[in-house]
């Protein structure tokens, strides 16, 4: 096929898109069955607009496009906070704050504490989070977050936002968190200016309000419309200290601060559920950009007592809004050697910005998926990000191709080590996935690595990706037991690395030590063997030495541990290389095991519950850890094994699958009734 110019690639692209633009316009306002979102419409509208613009000869008088009626980089003075700065963990959806909700009764109910908090439900501002610190009433000090002990020293600058008070009405010292925003109309006038300069044009009104507070000249701030939202005090001290956080939020603005006046004390998750969807709605009315709502239980000793994991507030979660959505062009497909070996294809896509952030790479799970999308390198996809997880693709638009798109196809070697990939049988079908089957790939010995020590595996803090690829590019580590041989003179002096973050690694490393049987034999990654998995294994042997010594029979006899688990988890086991890294391991480690269960407390072993819903009395981990130490099992779906589906508020599917099976159903109270509570 002769290659064509650029120009002719753009007028038939231009062609194809008014085409499609056309066909969606139809599906949305005259049928009322739109086949894509708003976000993907726009992403191609804006595409058209681009693309006419860059070639005008192509732009007709009847173009669907005329229907439409950087900062400066020099570093600041960096300070520590007087008080550690902490991120908000994210939920997406309700089910996922209801899952919030029944972790934190837990957690109080642990600590002897049963009733119910009440909440306060706060906009989500999309700007610049900003600490304001105040001593015996006078403004000392504003900052950025950094990274939550270390900001940039930026008072000068804030000092120029006009609703930031210089002087407070009483002789307090505390110090204040708030959100720094522009208007979009500002983003908007000031991207104009900026492009007649050709400087570089701000993505969103977050990364101009972080661009103006970072200016070197303060006149420059002062001359831009920044304005901060105020939202939570700490470190406080000279006055009465307020009980709850709608009481703190009352003060902020009796001090002088802007509080932004949307939001609620809410009883529940459902009123607060409602006002999500209220502002779902009307969230682009407002001049500053909003992502969601921020979730606080109220009362302020209920959150002492919560307190803080590593990274995040327990007392409170950010409820964020769906997905931003976007289309672009997937340029190739090219594949990624995971710690079991397993291969996935990753496509690399014309960058495209998703909610302010650049988007070149998202992964495509397997060959099936990329059948059942049907796509072609060259496609037009649609794209979604929610939040910080990995982009992924979840449509095509098939009417925007040209006949130049290609067929993926499955390397038959692997990209590391050239070993010639299977797919493993499962009886009469076959898996999903291709893996490298070598025992040696480089790839999945460096994966498996970073899994034993990441979150999912011993959780080792400080011990990240880079980290691990330079220890074993240098040879500090060839295999996962070298890190428990880890010195302090091992690390100090190397990139990155001085007297105390050695100190603090190694410390770190001396933590991990301490590990459940379930998350040990987790970490060990051996293919389909999960958390679950693990934690079903640990709790049927009780010890490592006597999960060392099962044979493949003992695997399948346990209630969730499929034949293929079975035989990977014993192979695994067999090979002599495995058995002296484990041998070393136990060497380092101390592994804990799990309490046995009672036999008097084993009156549901052989019955399986599925939970599905809210439930009122208790919540749905609480009454899994009752049928567990009953003896019963919680798979996750229902199946014509299961012997009862608990139903809370609201269940889902679950509950229609129990009826189609003909499978036993109990409220809540006869639950509780059953488990003799």
């Amino acid at each position: 096929m002769p290659i064509q110019s650029p120009k002719k690639e753009a007028q038939k692209r231009i062609l194809k898109l008014r085409e499609s633009i056309s066909r969606h316009i139809k599906l949305y306002h005259e049928e009322d069955r739109p086949e894509i979102s708003d976000e993907a419409y726009d992403a191609l509208f804006k595409e058209l607009i681009s693309l006419e613009e860059k070639y005008p000869k192509f732009k007709t008088n009847n173009s669907l496009t005329l229907r439409i009626g950087g900062a400066p980089s020099k570093e600041f003075i960096k300070v520590r906070h007087d008080i550690k700065q902490w991120s908000f963990d994210n939920v997406f959806d309700f089910e996922e704050l209801k899952g919030w909700e029944e972790k934190t009764f837990r957690f109080l109910g642990k600590k002897g504490i049963m009733r119910r908090p009440s909440y306060v439900s706060e906009l989500k501002i999309d700007g610049l989070k900003v600490v304001l610190t105040y001593k015996d009433g006078i403004f000392i000090r504003g900052a950025t977050r950094g990274d939550g002990e270390i900001g940039e020293d930026i008072t000068n600058n804030l000092k120029t936002v006009k609703n930031i008070p210089l002087r407070l009405s009483q002789k307090i010292s505390m110090t204040v968190m708030g959100e720094a925003w522009m208007k979009k109309s500002e983003l908007v006038y000031i991207n104009k200016e900026r492009k007649k300069e050709n400087l570089a044009i701000y993505a969103n009104t977050r990364n101009l309000a972080a661009g103006t507070l970072r200016q070197l000249d303060p006149k420059v701030v002062a001359s831009r419309n920044i304005q901060v939202f105020a939202y939570d005090i700490d470190g406080f001290w000279g006055g009465n200290t307020p009980k709850n956080q709608f009481e703190e939020l009352a003060l902020l603005k009796q001090l002088g601060f802007s509080v932004n006046p949307a939001y609620r004390h809410a009883l529940s998750l459902d009123e607060i559920e409602k006002m999500y969807k209220e502002w779902s709605l009307k969230r682009d009315k407002e001049e500053y950009g909003i992502d969601g709502l921020v979730v606080k239980i109220n009362e302020r000793e209920l959150c002492n007592t919560l307190g803080y994991t590593a990274k995040s507030p327990r007392w409170s979660i950010a409820y964020k809004f769906r997905a931003e959505e976007a289309t672009t062009i997937l340029e190739d497909i090219q594949v990624q050697v995971g710690r079991t070996g397993a291969i996935t294809p990753v496509a690399h896509l014309r960058p495209v910005r998703i909610a302010g952030s650049l988007v070149k790479r998202a992964t495509l799970h397997n060959m099936d998926e990329i059948e059942r999308l049907g796509i072609r390198i060259g496609d037009t996809v649609m794209l979604r990000k929610a939040g910080d997880v990995i982009p992924e693709i979840f449509g095509v638009l098939k009417e925007l191709r040209i006949g130049k798109e290609k067929k993926f196809k499955m390397p038959e070697k692997c990209p590391v080590c050239r070993t010639t990939l299977v797919k493993e049988t499962a009886g009469k079908g076959q898996s999903v996935a291709f893996y490298c089957p070598s025992k040696t790939c480089p790839a999945k010995h460096r994966e498996g690595f970073i899994h034993f020590v990441g979150k999912k595996g011993l959780n080792v803090d400080g011990l990240g990706e880079k980290i691990i690829y330079e220890f074993l590019d240098i040879g500090l580590v060839q295999n996962i037991p070298d890190i428990f041989k880890l010195k302090k003179e091992d690390i100090e002096g190397l990139l990155g690395f001085g007297e105390k973050s050695a100190e603090n690694l190694i410390s770190a490393i001396n933590t991990s030590r301490k590990v459940a049987l379930a998350k040990f034999l987790h970490a060990l990654g051996i293919r389909h063997v999960g958390e679950e998995t693990a934690r079903d294994i640990a709790n049927n042997f009780g010890t490592i030495k006597a999960i060392l010594s099962a044979k493949e029979e003992d695997f399948v006899r346990i209630e969730g541990v499929g034949e293929k688990s079975a035989r990977s988890i014993t192979e695994y086991l067999k090979d002599s290389q495995n058995k002296k890294i484990i041998g070393e391991l136990l060497i380092y480690l101390k592994i804990e095991n799990p309490q046995k269960l009672k036999n008097k407390n084993l009156e549901l072993k052989g019955f399986t519950f599925v939970l599905t819903g809210t439930l009122s009395k208790m919540s749905r981990d609480v009454a899994k850890e009752e049928i567990l130490k009953r003896g019963g099992s919680v798979p996750g779906s229902v199946s014509g094994k299961t012997s009862f589906v608990v139903a809370g508020d609201n269940p889902g599917s679950k509950l229609d699958e129990a009826k189609k099976l003909g499978v036993k159903i109990l409220s809540e109270d006869e639950f509780i009734k059953l488990l003799k509570l």
